[in-house]
Formats: C-alpha cells, sequence, structure tokens
C-alpha cells in the first residue's frame, strides 16, 4: 500500500476516526522513551491514557498492561488487540516530525513506530467507540513490554489470564497485508576456544580462537536460505589485546523457518561447520541452540482472516494475504489457542534511523482496527 492509499478508502469511518488527534497521540507517544526493560514511564503514560477513557487496566509482575473493555453484546466474538510498549535503539531523545505527509524522527534515532503505531491506534480506536456509542463485543487489549528482545512479556503471560476467541496484533507494515503465517526461531550461541600466545614472540604456540570463529561462519550458508528459512550471525566478540593471540570468541547467531524440517537441517548445518573447522585447528567449542518462538499459520478460511478481509474491503483497501519473516506476540497467543492474525499500521523501514510512516496510512490502520471491530460485532456466528 502507498501513501496514497487513503484517496482510494469509502466513505465508511471517514467521519469517526479524528485524523489530527490520532497523528498528534503517536507523536507525543514516540516522544516517551521505551527501550527494551525499560518501558516503566511510558507504560505508566499509557495507563493514564486508559484511564482517561475511563478504563481501568492492571499490570503483571513483568509490565504487561491489561485492559479489558466490557461489549454491549455477549453473543459478539471477544476480542484481542496487541502491540508492544518496547522498541529498539537508538531510542531516547526521539524528535519527530512530518515532512510531506510522512512522520520521522531527526535522523539520529528510531522513529519509534515500532510499536507505538499500533499503540495509538488501539487507543484512539477506543476512544472512537466511546465518543460514537459504537456497539461491539467484549474487547481484551494486552500491552506487551520486551517483545524486541525475545516476545519476554508475551511469554510471562498465563493462558487463563487470556479472554478472548480470536486476536489481531498491530505489529506489522503495510494496512493491506495479513499475515497469517510466522516462522520458528532458534538462536544459537557458541564458544570457541583457542589458546593464548604472545602475538610477538611465539604466535605459533597459540590458537586463534577469533580466526577459527572466522573460518567457521564464512563457511556457513546465511542470509535468505529460501523462501522460508533464513539464518544470521549477528555478534562475535573476543579477545583482550592486540599483542594476545585471542583463546575466547563468542558468536550469536539464528536461524528462522516456516519448515520444521528445514530449520533443523540450518541449525545442524551451522553446528557441523563450527566442529569441523574447530577439529581442524584444534581449538574446542561449546554450541547453544535454544527455542525463541515456534512457528504458526492460519489458514485462509480462519474467521479471524476473513473478518480482516472483510473489514479492509469495507474500507476500500484490496487485502494481501502473507507469510512474515519477523516473529512477533502473535507467536506466542497462537501457541495458546487463541486464532491470532498479524496487521499492519503503516510502519515503514522499522529498526533504523530511516524508520518512518506516512499520516494516511497511520489513519488508514485506524479505519481498519475500527472496521474490524464493527465487523466481528456483525458476525455473530464466529463462536460457533
Amino acid at each position: 500500500m502507498n501513501t496514497s492509499c487513503n484517496d482510494k478508502l469509502k466513505m465508511t469511518n471517514d467521519k469517526l476516526i479524528n485524523k489530527k488527534r490520532l497523528v498528534r497521540r503517536f507523536i507525543n507517544y514516540v516522544k516517551v522513551p521505551s527501550l527494551s526493560k525499560s518501558e516503566k514511564i511510558f507504560a505508566k503514560f499509557i495507563r493514564h491514557e486508559l484511564s482517561s477513557l475511563k478504563i481501568r487496566s492492571y499490570q503483571d509482575e513483568i509490565g504487561n498492561i491489561f485492559a479489558d473493555i466490557k461489549g454491549d453484546d455477549n453473543k459478539a466474538p471477544r476480542l484481542l488487540l496487541n502491540a508492544h510498549l518496547d522498541t529498539v535503539g537508538p531510542g531516547e531523545k526521539i524528535k519527530p516530525k512530518i515532512r510531506y505527509g510522512i512522520i520521522i524522527s531527526d535522523g539520529k534515532t528510531i522513529l519509534g513506530a515500532d510499536n507505538k503505531a499500533g499503540i495509538a491506534v488501539i487507543i484512539e480506536v477506543l476512544k472512537t467507540i466511546k465518543e460514537e456509542k459504537i456497539s461491539h463485543g467484549d474487547i481484551q487489549v494486552v500491552f506487551t513490554v520486551q517483545e524486541e528482545i525475545g516476545l519476554l512479556g508475551a511469554k510471562a503471560i498465563k493462558k487463563n489470564w487470556l479472554n478472548a476467541d480470536v486476536g489481531y496484533v498491530l505489529d506489522g507494515g503495510d494496512v493491506d497485508a495479513l499475515y497469517n503465517k510466522a516462522p520458528t526461531q532458534y538462536n544459537m550461541t557458541a564458544e570457541v576456544i583457542g589458546r593464548a600466545a604472545h602475538a610477538g614472540v611465539h604466535p605459533e604456540k597459540g590458537i586463534n580462537a577469533i580466526k577459527v570463529a572466522s573460518v567457521a561462519i564464512a563457511k556457513m550458508k546465511l542470509g535468505r536460505i529460501d523462501r522460508e528459512t533464513t539464518a544470521n550471525i549477528g555478534i562475535i566478540k573476543g579477545g583482550s589485546a592486540t599483542n594476545i593471540v585471542p583463546d575466547k570468541v563468542e558468536i550469536k547467531g539464528e536461524a528462522r523457518s516456516h519448515n520444521i524440517r528445514k530449520l533443523k537441517a540450518q541449525l545442524k548445518h551451522m553446528r557441523r561447520c563450527l566442529s569441523q573447522v574447530c577439529y581442524k585447528h584444534k581449538a574446542q567449542v561449546k554450541v547453544n541452540m535454544d527455542n525463541v518462538y515456534n512457528s504458526f499459520s492460519l489458514d485462509k478460511d480462519e474467521k479471524v482472516v476473513k473478518i480482516a478481509q472483510r473489514a479492509l474491503l469495507n474500507i476500500g483497501i484490496k487485502p494481501k494475504i502473507k507469510l512474515t519473516g519477523g516473529g512477533s506476540d502473535a507467536n506466542i497467543f497462537n501457541a495458546m489457542g487463541i486464532k491470532t492474525l498479524i496487521i499492519g499500521v503503516g510502519a515503514d523501514r522499522v529498526h533504523t534511523k530511516n524508520e518512518r510512516i506516512a499520516v494516511d496510512e497511520l489513519y488508514a490502520g485506524a479505519k481498519f482496527l475500527l472496521e474490524i471491530i464493527k465487523e466481528a460485532h456483525a458476525r455473530k456466528n464466529l463462536k460457533k
């Protein structure tokens, strides 16, 4: 979807969402820093926002925010709406500005549209529902912490804390994209152990752990393996001085795939590269593979998908059903048995200083969510 999408939107909801207020809300949110594990101040701010709407909220031990909004029809499906509070860095002293209809930072930080666009949309839609007295079923809002560092907030949630039939995670990109599939991810941590020696006097007595690790990494298949699988080495650190042959180096990487067989093969390949090279150079290696989250796949005929499709069509946008290579809280909610779809609110170039969001995309995202709530209410047979 491009920034001209708003021209194609039907009149549905046009007079309901307050566009200027939504943009102002989003800009206010990104100015409050909320790096992973440092979401406390922003969480307090958001709880105040909910309180101003006369919506009671509470937090669990890790800091997730929960709010239950009672509907006026107990036959309507119960909806879970989610976005995460935390951002990646650099995410302090963000200075947002609007240029030619695009909201950006000053280039020294991220913008924080991932995922404060989702939070702004949810709260603006809740305000609109109250103002316009729009009928709806029960809604449970969950704002999670520490999503960016392994979905830790969502993982801390107990299944019996959630009270929803279907869920929507507002953590996608283009508003026309419905993400019904996400991969399984494993993280790899490896320690290559060589032998220290004086680099100038007798380097031949040492085993350079950095060199050994580098050779192993060079042999690995990394990046886009195929349509379903990716792999990456993201961190390598070791050594203590230039005149010492380094005896230890730590490597951190990951592999993801929608196909568990392919994922296991990729992980085995990465481990084998390390083992074979270390054996050849008489170094040692310790490797740990840890599951971060499991994949999910929603059939296109699932009601949670159909509601979103119809909602987009209602506002004049043609839906595109896609798979994503990223993980989100949707992975955790689906594992708990709540059919949860990832939807977009327009965030673009996320996790970079070039992050941006078009005002019209943000606005379309709010119209979309409001229409989901209305469409879900209309489809009262969802529970059957």
